[in-house]
């Protein structure tokens, strides 16, 4: 299915000229989180790594815990921190927005402000489709309903009754980073596991779990197509058959992330190695989400494939790329060998120019 191209070029209500001429995009960075002191540290070690492409004036908003904000032209010469409304008068004359922020405000309601109520073009998926992805109850029924296979799951909440049967995973179910996720094998982890999702969350999933492979694959929005860069594996033990949040951050003692973990028991590979006919499958079930679920730009979904049929099912979808070295989209395009800044770029410019 074609979607429709962006238009090609900036034009010169849309970004500003250099004393050389050549056109330069102004990127503006949101950054933080207001729900907690992990999401928060989570959004800053990301937008810390990311690229800075050649023809672009970055500038950086970042929101604190206590609601107030701080602007600046790099992370390191950061205005004395402010309200909201004096940010927003404070702001320079910007071109499109790069989200760096994973909480679930961050996903959802901040998009919505500086796209539909500031009128600022944000690059990724629009809040409306944010806020259905972040919600894994509501993406399994969208993209059931589009023909991608889920696994057998329950939506519980305090006082249900539960009638899944181990082996399944609990999963908090609108939290993300592995937060508050067990893998049960059998019924006297039960109690536990309930007790620790519905400590992240007062809705949670119970999923039948799946064995096999786990890949993670992207779809973005290049050329008027739909393309599929090469995938990512994780490669796990019998003792190790999950990833857990863990695996993915190095944690302080306090629970709060201080980097991305690169030394985990879950290694990955990319490109993943995937015949041609499971790439095929992964290819299509993922294009199908995308359109399923109204993104926009980019989008990321997490796979099973059985171990006994082979049949890809999806878990999640991510709609995040925090357009970093260390993001894992960014990780498949170089996998690809294209040049990351200039697919970046490519994007930011074609978000820009789609409000014009």
């Amino acid at each position: 299915m074609q979607i429709l191209p962006h238009k090609p070029l900036l034009n010169n209500s849309t970004a500003l000229p250099n004393s050389n001429g050549i056109t330069r995009l102004r990127v503006l960075h949101l950054a933080g989180s207001r729900v907690s002191q992990f999401y928060y540290n989570l959004s800053i070690i990301y937008v810390k790594e990311v690229i800075q492409p050649i023809g672009v004036s970055s500038y950086y908003a970042i929101v604190h815990l206590d609601g107030l904000w701080q602007l600046g032209k790099s992370l390191e010469s950061m205005s004395e921190k402010m309200s909201l409304q004096d940010m927003i008068s404070q702001l320079p004359d910007i071109d499109v927005v790069v989200p760096h922020m994973f909480c679930f405000p961050g996903m959802t309601t901040f998009r919505a402000f500086f796209e539909d109520i500031l009128g600022l073009p944000v690059v990724g998926s629009p809040s409306c489709c944010t806020a259905l992805a972040t919600n894994k109850a509501h993406t399994r029924s969208i993209v059931a309903a589009s023909g991608v296979r889920v696994a057998k799951a329950q939506q519980l909440r305090q006082g249900d009754i539960l009638t899944m049967q181990p082996p399944f995973i609990v999963k908090p179910n609108s939290e993300d980073n592995s937060l508050g996720m067990s893998l049960v094998w059998n019924q006297e982890q039960i109690a536990e596991a309930l007790q620790i999702g519905f400590e992240f969350d007062e809705t949670i999933l119970v999923e039948d779990y799946i064995p096999g492979r786990e890949l993670r694959v992207a779809v973005i929005e290049r050329g008027g197509e739909l393309w599929v860069p090469p995938m990512v594996e994780y490669l796990f033990t019998q003792e190790h058959s999950i990833r857990t949040v863990h695996d993915k951050l190095e944690l302080e003692s306090d629970g709060t992330p201080s980097k991305q973990n690169q030394n985990t028991a879950t290694k990955r590979i990319c490109p993943a190695n995937v015949t041609p006919e499971l790439f095929e499958k992964l290819t299509d079930a993922a294009k199908q989400a995308h359109i399923a679920l109204g993104c926009r730009d980019y989008s990321l979904y997490d796979f099973r494939i059985h171990a006994e049929t082979n049949e890809p099912y999806l878990l999640e979808a991510g709609l995040f790329w925090s357009f970093s070295k260390i993001s894992v989209i960014s990780l498949m395009i170089e996998a690809d060998g294209q040049n990351l800044e200039d697919v970046a770029l490519e994007l930011w410019i074609g978000a820009a120019v789609a409000k014009t």
